[in-house]
């Protein structure tokens, strides 16, 4: 399938060949992650590689809205989507234990119940990954990755484009409405942080995997969106951090633990909405 679906891609012209290699060689590495992943899903890094990689390319996806087909992109863009969405309650786990960890090793105090909350965070992140290891839900990821590749074999770009050209455009023209959007952004405005990460992300990846094409462009242009992406990203990771938080805590009897989970809480809810101090 791989053969026969890279052979037609070099058959469209080197501009569309360009920008069609750059979509399959992402897809070709979800695949790759997907198979590390099954291998081994007790490594966090297989989660994150595998999730990132999938967004990806929808990122690129979307960066190249205006030129794909409406149909061929809602249908690429759901399948994308939902196949990230397999992996957000772990990777959110994930991040939850690494940043807990870090807590825990910036407060080294005795006769504290680390442990005990730990195992709790271990023992959830292993019945989400049972769920995902299962059949069904494996299935359902095939699925939507079938879907993705099938619009890859049949996708088409105007050989009389100039891609270069359309790119630097386009990167120009997102990277401005971003700083637009960042500079009039209200921290405290989670939903708004949210999107405006995306937005980031997107531009991110595209000014990295379509460098070539514009490469006078690209490089200022994902400085930029990397920085913005960090900033909002920290505040959104947090603001997860806390919500799990206050879960594990209302769910434990031991008021022990609880004291801790709050504590910790706390910490991550005052990097997105910092106690104000007494005048």
């Amino acid at each position: 399938m791989l053969l026969s679906l890279t052979s037609s891609i070099l058959k469209r012209g080197k501009f569309m060949m360009s920008i069609l290699t750059i979509l399959q060689r992402q897809f070709d590495l979800i695949e790759t992650e997907l198979i590390r992943y099954r291998n081994n899903p007790f490594d966090v890094e297989r989660t994150h590689d595998l999730r990132v990689a999938i967004r990806t390319l929808r990122g690129l996806f979307k960066f190249l809205k205006r030129e794909i087909p409406q149909a061929a992109f809602a249908v690429v863009d759901k399948n994308l989507s939902e196949a990230a969405k397999i992996f957000g309650t772990l990777r959110e786990l994930d991040v939850l234990i690494a940043k807990s960890s870090e807590f825990a090793y910036t407060h080294p105090e005795e006769h504290t119940n680390y442990r005990h909350f730990f195992q709790d965070f271990h023992h959830r992140r292993q019945q989400e990954m049972e769920r995902i290891m299962a059949p069904k839900v494996q299935q359902e990821l095939t699925d939507y990755l079938a879907g993705v590749r099938d619009q890859l074999g049949i996708l088409r770009f105007d050989k009389k484009t100039d891609w270069s050209k359309q790119v630097a455009q386009e990167l120009k023209r997102r990277k401005s409405s971003l700083d637009k959007a960042f500079n009039q952004l209200d921290f405290k405005d989670y939903t708004r942080v949210h999107q405006i990460r995306k937005r980031a992300k997107t531009l991110r990846y595209s000014a990295t995997y379509f460098a070539k094409l514009a490469p006078q462009k690209a490089v200022k242009v994902q400085k930029q969106a990397k920085k913005i992406q960090a900033i909002c990203g920290e505040i959104t990771d947090a603001h997860v951090n806390y919500d799990f938080l206050l879960q594990f805590a209302e769910q434990t009897d031991n008021s022990a633990d609880k004291k801790l989970l709050l504590r910790i809480a706390q910490a991550q809810h005052e990097l997105y909405a910092p106690a104000k101090k007494d005048s």
